[in-house]
C-alpha cells in the first residue's frame, strides 16, 4: 500500500467523510479519489492533490509522505470553507430560456469561473441593462444553481411560456399563488398566471465595471491593408 493511499485514508477516517461527498467537496472526480485511496495509483496528477491536500489543511508533500503531517495539527481538522473552481457556461437571456433541455455545445461561447458549490447544470448571465440597480449593476455576472428547491424571497431566473427570455426577479410565495416582486421599485409585483419553470436560485454575484471600456482597451487595433506592388507586367498594361 503506498504512503499517499495509507495518508488520505487516515485524513478521511479522522474527518468522517467517505470518497463521495470528499468528491463533492474539492471537485476531484470520485473514481479518482478511490484509485488514490485504494492504492490503485502512485501517481496521480497535481491538479488533483492540490485540493485534497488544501482541504485537509496539508500540503501536497504532507499528503503523499514526503514530509510528514505537523505534529501540531489537530486529528479531524479540515477546511469546512474549501472551495474548488468550477467552469459554468455564460448563457445568453434566450439561451437560459431553453437550458439545459435544448442547448447545444456549440452556442455557448464563454465561460465565466467561480468558487461556489455547484452542479454541472449551473450556468451564468450577465445584466444586460440598469434595471435591476442599484442592487445589481449593469455586467454584473450572476450564478444560478438549479438543484435548489426555491423558497420564498429567493432571486430566481424563471421562465414564463410565451416569451423568448428569462427574468431575474424575487420570488414571492402566497399560498399556491406565485407572485414576482423586481427588485427595482419603480416596477410593479406581478402574478405569474401561466405555465412557468423556475431555472434556479441565485448562489453568487460577481460585479464587474467598467466592461464596455476594459473590451476597446483589450481589443487588437484593426492593421491596414498593405497594398501589393504591381509587377512589371501590370505596370505596362496601366
Amino acid at each position: 500500500m503506498s504512503k499517499l493511499s495509507t495518508i488520505l485514508k487516515a485524513l478521511m477516517q479522522d474527518v468522517g467523510i467517505t470518497v463521495t461527498e470528499l468528491a463533492r467537496q474539492t471537485g476531484v472526480g470520485q473514481p479518482v479519489i478511490h484509485r488514490m485511496a485504494s492504492g490503485e495509483t502512485d501517481n496521480p496528477k497535481v491538479g488533483s492533490l492540490s485540493p485534497i491536500a488544501k482541504f485537509f489543511g496539508v500540503n501536497i508533500s504532507m499528503l503523499i509522505g514526503d514530509e510528514p503531517l505537523p505534529a501540531s495539527r489537530f486529528a479531524g481538522s479540515y477546511n469546512p470553507h474549501y472551495r474548488s473552481w468550477s467552469q459554468l457556461p455564460l448563457l445568453s437571456w434566450e439561451q437560459c430560456a431553453v437550458w439545459p433541455e435544448k442547448h447545444l455545445p456549440a452556442e455557448i461561447c464563454s465561460l465565466v469561473s467561480t468558487e461556489a458549490n455547484v452542479t454541472d447544470k449551473a450556468f451564468a448571465v450577465r445584466m444586460e441593462d440598469h434595471t435591476m440597480e442599484p442592487q445589481y449593476a449593469k455586467d454584473t455576472l450572476m450564478v444560478f444553481e438549479p438543484s435548489i428547491s426555491p423558497s420564498n424571497k429567493d432571486i430566481i431566473a424563471i421562465h414564463i411560456e410565451g416569451q423568448n427570455k428569462i427574468q431575474v426577479k424575487q420570488l414571492m410565495l402566497d399560498g399556491n399563488d406565485v407572485y414576482l416582486k423586481p427588485l427595482n421599485q419603480d416596477f410593479e409585483i406581478n402574478r405569474v398566471l401561466k405555465p412557468h419553470r423556475i431555472l434556479g436560485v441565485l448562489v453568487q454575484s460577481l460585479t464587474e465595471y467598467y466592461q464596455d471600456q476594459l473590451r476597446k482597451e483589450v481589443e487588437p487595433e484593426e492593421v491596414p491593408l498593405v497594398k501589393k506592388k504591381k509587377n512589371s507586367k501590370e505596370e505596362e498594361l496601366s
